[in-house]
């Protein structure tokens, strides 16, 4: 056997958290060994309960310890099988973080990036909408814009602007003629 493997009550583990944590719930059952009356059916019953009602215990090591306990009180007849809750067996707390964790984590994030891509394409087409309205817009001003006014405006100003070219040549016709005359 290997030197670095993490066995704990002859349970070999893989990943480290997973070890650690069969290894506190180790201590702790030991403790709840050395400070409980396992003699007194009676408290090993409120403990059972007490353990099931707050799953405390979460790892194999955990859900063994259970399974004692269980069969215990139904072997001495305290509770009949009926009213003794059952052991809840967590996804989680068997698995290790192996294959199945990783395809759940894998999962997730490919969740999480197709929920970003759809909230992205959401935003990309309100944003399209609003150029494409904004662009509809300035076609029907441009359409309906009056262009006659505007050249109606600039006719003025160039008939201005020659009135001034027109008396500007007359004055200086004006001033060539006393020029003439005054030689």
């Amino acid at each position: 056997m290997k030197e670095n493997e993490n066995i704990v009550e002859g349970y070999s583990f893989s990943d480290a958290r997973d070890y650690r944590e069969a290894k506190r719930e180790l201590e702790s059952i030991e403790y709840i060994k050395a400070n409980t009356d396992m003699k007194d059916l009676n408290k090993v019953v409120k403990l059972y309960n007490k353990l099931i009602e707050r799953k405390t215990l979460k790892t194999v090591v955990g859900y063994a310890f259970l399974k004692e306990l269980q069969d215990r009180i139904l072997r001495e007849g305290v509770i009949s099988k009926d009213n003794l809750p059952c052991i809840k067996i967590e996804r989680e707390g068997l698995q290790s973080r192996g294959f199945g964790s990783l395809e759940s984590e894998k999962e997730r994030k490919q969740q999480v990036a197709i929920e970003n891509f759809r909230i992205r394409l959401r935003n990309s087409r309100i944003i399209n909408l609003f150029l494409i309205g904004i662009i509809i817009a300035m076609i029907i001003i441009s359409l309906l814009s009056d262009r006659s006014m505007i050249s109606d405006y600039e006719n003025q100003i160039l008939d201005k602007y020659s009135s001034w070219e027109e008396e500007l040549n007359e004055r200086e016709e004006a001033l060539k003629e006393q020029e003439k005359l005054a030689e």
